[in-house]
Protein backbone atom coordinates (compact mmCIF):
# COMPACT_ATOMS: atom_id res chain seq x y z
CA UNK A 1 0.00 0.00 0.00
CA UNK A 2 1.03 3.57 -1.23
CA UNK A 3 1.78 6.32 1.32
CA UNK A 4 -0.05 9.55 1.12
CA UNK A 5 3.63 11.17 -0.11
CA UNK A 6 3.46 8.57 -2.46
CA UNK A 7 0.40 8.74 -3.80
CA UNK A 8 0.86 12.73 -4.12
CA UNK A 9 4.34 11.96 -6.22
CA UNK A 10 2.43 9.67 -8.74
CA UNK A 11 -0.08 12.20 -9.34
CA UNK A 12 2.91 15.12 -10.41
CA UNK A 13 3.18 15.90 -14.06
CA UNK A 14 6.26 16.62 -15.56
CA UNK A 15 6.27 19.06 -18.26
CA UNK A 16 9.20 19.58 -20.53
CA UNK A 17 9.87 22.96 -22.46
CA UNK A 18 13.05 23.04 -24.34
CA UNK A 19 14.65 23.17 -28.26
CA UNK A 20 13.25 19.54 -28.93
CA UNK A 21 10.06 19.32 -26.81
CA UNK A 22 6.97 22.04 -25.88
CA UNK A 23 4.41 21.32 -23.56
CA UNK A 24 5.60 17.55 -23.67
CA UNK A 25 4.57 15.71 -20.16
CA UNK A 26 4.09 12.35 -18.03
CA UNK A 27 2.83 11.81 -15.08
CA UNK A 28 4.73 9.90 -12.62
CA UNK A 29 4.22 5.75 -12.49
CA UNK A 30 6.15 5.41 -9.17
CA UNK A 31 7.82 6.65 -6.44
CA UNK A 32 11.77 7.61 -7.40
CA UNK A 33 13.86 4.72 -6.67
CA UNK A 34 10.77 2.41 -5.41
CA UNK A 35 9.05 -0.26 -7.43
CA UNK A 36 11.51 -2.31 -9.79
CA UNK A 37 10.70 -4.93 -11.90
CA UNK A 38 12.17 -7.76 -9.76
CA UNK A 39 14.54 -8.61 -12.70
CA UNK A 40 16.12 -5.26 -12.18
CA UNK A 41 19.39 -6.08 -10.46
CA UNK A 42 21.83 -3.01 -12.03
CA UNK A 43 25.67 -3.46 -12.16
CA UNK A 44 26.26 0.22 -11.85
CA UNK A 45 25.14 2.97 -9.77
CA UNK A 46 23.65 6.11 -11.77
CA UNK A 47 27.04 7.93 -10.47
CA UNK A 48 29.43 5.20 -11.51
CA UNK A 49 28.10 5.47 -15.18
CA UNK A 50 28.26 9.12 -15.25
CA UNK A 51 32.00 9.52 -14.08
CA UNK A 52 32.60 6.11 -16.78
CA UNK A 53 31.21 9.01 -19.42
CA UNK A 54 28.01 7.42 -20.43
CA UNK A 55 26.52 9.91 -23.07
CA UNK A 56 30.08 11.14 -23.60
CA UNK A 57 29.64 13.31 -20.93
CA UNK A 58 27.27 14.84 -22.36
CA UNK A 59 23.11 14.48 -22.37
CA UNK A 60 20.90 17.04 -24.22
CA UNK A 61 23.03 19.99 -23.55
CA UNK A 62 21.79 21.26 -26.63
CA UNK A 63 18.34 22.00 -25.57
CA UNK A 64 18.60 24.61 -22.81
CA UNK A 65 20.91 27.56 -22.59
CA UNK A 66 23.33 27.81 -20.11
Amino acid sequence: MKTHSEEQALRKRIVVNDKMQKGSGYCLGEPVGKNFHPSFKPELTPRQMLELGVFGGKYMTDCRKI
